[in-house]
């Protein structure tokens, strides 16, 4: 029987989980699939085995195994984030391997034999190629993928390329569709005379600005291309095929109404040259698969995910009914789903669900056990900004079965910015989260406007407007918590990236509401990321600041964190990967420099050989334990930060 918990203030509580627990026999699930007779394929990240990502496969048998050997790592490095970096055909796997971006085979009747490299180590130039989206054709015979050449001093190379799977020896990428700036998403039609393909180009990101292509194919070429969809106001966010040959998108449209389904990702059908919509919603079909007859596909409203199956011939929708709160694309087969789902108490879980809804648990991305009685839920939060308009956040309170608070006092709030800045976040468990709401903190995760799952209008709204927008919408959000009676007024700030640069933001633009900032990999000096920063986001601050630094360079200047640091009041603490090509570490070490020299309070931390996102278990735990410590040893030895206004 559990004894009666301890009456202790908020920031004297002690977690449930120290850092190493939360790292401790704990993976990660992504990039989830089929093959033709039902086997399930899934990445695991392992931050045990220093961060590397193994493909791992469940047999007809129900027995889990390891399809990818030490010391490979399956992770592709097309725009730095990758793609999808596997393809499973015919008993035989392709897959990209970190360390050299090559394509590897190997066979799934004989895992004990090392992997083949498909690709050369570097191209004739002496160049680097890396690859994502791999698609084979239907015949066996090719494989395409998503391609990009690193050219040293110059902007890399982007394009569709192919490999012939019949030439044994390692081969240079061949060029099947190019002449745009990027290119995603090769798809074979099911008959294999059709190859599909999403491309874009500068200034404008994929969620911007898409264009979708449909060509002919034969003996590995294309010709007959066609512009299906997609144009400067308007972008494709997936494509598939279902057998019948009819070509599947979902687009959206910029600068429509908030009642207007153009404001959402809706499904569309292509074939014989005609498009027809086949969904007519207020809501975002970012994500699907298609099986032979049906599509299902993960649906966002104001930020809320649902799973759904779509009749592609009516448009009519059926919600299939999860306990996960939030989840990966469903991957259909022979009439079941398999999705990653992210549980509101408990680890994320591999789960299938049979026709009936029923679903059973695959794998647990962490065995130890957590008493459901440590666990705070989200509550879904919609706040009113001072321009008139509203953002949206997840609340999670503390909560600790060994712990009380004094009657009458509220707890600290660390508020989470996400990455991106178009992105989102999610409800729902992680080992993260419970360490800090089981050490007092309440967290504030914000889906601040530019965040995805709202609409087109809602994303776009911080187009022009980042460093303005977002961090009124966190101070908005933290005076809504207020109002409510939910927070005291001692606030802390983490992001990552893009939410690093809004840490830094909010502690320049609104230097009194903080009382210390974690900024992770994030951006101080915008210039100077735009100078170094690599191809993909080479013109994404065009669109979030305007213009360019030739045309606007005093917006770009004024926008950044390390021109207003004579109003910081607060200290910071910097975590920065030492080969991260997203966010350099000069923009890190940059503003380290100035504000050592200024004599502000931080500490700086940089982690060799992690980039973009750390990965290895040690490190993981090193800047857990040196923010939680940091922020702890703040709001004990200042005074409380005045309520935001």
């Amino acid at each position: 029987m559990q004894s009666k918990p301890i009456e202790k203030s908020y920031l004297d509580w002690e977690p449930v989980l120290n850092p190493e627990e939360v790292f401790q026999q704990t993976v990660g699930f992504t990039y989830l699939s089929t093959d033709e007779i039902g086997r399930l394929f899934w990445v695991e990240n392992r931050p045990e085995e220093n961060g590397r990502s193994v493909l791992v496969t469940r047999t007809l048998s129900g027995d889990l195994k390891d399809v990818t050997p030490m010391p490979f790592s399956v992770r592709s490095r097309v725009f730095e984030y990758g793609g999808s970096p596997y393809i499973v055909s015919k008993d035989w796997v392709y897959f990209v391997n970190l360390g050299d971006q090559r394509i590897y085979k190997t066979c799934l009747n004989d895992l004990d034999a090392a992997p083949t490299p498909l690709t050369v180590e570097k191209t004739k130039d002496g160049n680097i190629g890396k690859f994502a989206d791999l698609a084979v054709s239907p015949d066996g015979r090719w494989l395409a993928f998503a391609y990009e050449e690193e050219i040293p001093n110059n902007e890399a190379i982007n394009e569709v390329g192919l490999i012939d799977l019949q030439n044994p020896a390692p081969q240079e990428s061949r060029t099947l569709v190019s002449g745009a700036n990027f290119y995603k998403s090769p798809k074979f039609s099911p008959d294999g005379k059709s190859l599909a393909w999403l491309e874009w180009n500068h200034p404008f990101m994929p969620w911007d600005s898409t264009l979708l292509f449909e060509a002919s194919f034969e003996n590995g070429k294309v010709y007959d291309r066609e512009h299906v969809a997609g144009s400067e106001s308007s972008s494709i966010s997936n494509i598939g095929y279902l057998n019948s040959g009819e070509l599947i998108f979902g687009a959206d449209f910029a600068k429509m109404t908030e009642v207007s389904s153009e404001n959402f990702y809706n499904l569309y059908g292509y074939i014989l040259g005609k498009i027809r919509a086949i969904t007519n919603e207020l809501m975002d079909f970012q994500n699907f698969r298609c099986d032979s007859k049906k599509i299902f596909g993960m649906a966002l409203k104001l930020g809320k995910g649902r799973i759904v199956e779509v009749n592609p011939i009516d448009g009519k929708i059926r919600e299939i009914k999860t306990e996960a709160v939030a989840f990966s694309v469903p991957v259909p087969s022979d009439g079941k789903l398999f999705i990653v789902g992210v549980m509101a108490k408990g680890p994320t879980r591999i789960l299938e669900i049979d026709e009936t809804g029923n679903s059973s648990t695959i794998k647990i991305s962490s065995s130890q056990k957590i008493n459901e009685f440590d666990v705070s839920e989200a509550t879904a939060i919609s706040f009113s900004t001072e321009d008139g308009d509203r953002s949206y956040g997840y609340f999670y309170p503390p909560i600790n079965s060994h712990f009380k608070a004094p009657l009458g006092e509220k707890p600290p709030v660390r508020v989470l910015v996400h990455g991106g800045p178009t992105g989102m976040t999610n409800p729902g468990f992680s080992k993260q989260l419970l360490f800090w709401t089981s050490q007092g903190f309440a967290v504030f995760d914000v889906n601040y406007r530019g965040s995805f799952g709202f609409g087109r209008n809602y994303r776009d709204a911080l187009l022009g407007k980042w460093g303005i927008l977002e961090i009124q919408d966190v101070k908005d959000g933290l005076k809504y918590l207020l109002e409510q009676n939910l927070i005291s007024n001692k606030a802390v700030v983490s992001g990552g990236s893009a939410g690093g640069y809004t840490v830094q933001r909010l502690l320049t633009f609104y230097p009194d509401i903080f009382a210390a900032g974690a900024s992770h990999f994030g951006i101080g000096n915008l210039v100077t990321l735009q100078k170094l920063t690599h191809k993909y986001e080479s013109h994404y601050l065009e669109q979030l600041i305007g213009g360019t630094l030739t045309t606007n360079l005093a917006e770009y200047e004024d926008r950044s964190p390390i021109n207003h640091l004579t109003k910081l009041k607060s200290p910071m603490i910097i975590f920065q990967g030492s080969d991260d090509k997203v966010v350099p570490p000069e923009n890190s070490r940059e503003m380290a420099e100035i504000l050592r020299k200024k004599g502000i309070s931080y500490e700086y931390y940089e982690y060799p050989g992690e980039d973009h996102g750390f990965k290895k278990k040690e490190n993981l735990v090193d800047a857990l334990d040196k923010e939680s410590n940091f922020f702890k040893k703040t709001l004990r030895c200042s005074e409380a930060s005045p309520r935001p206004t």
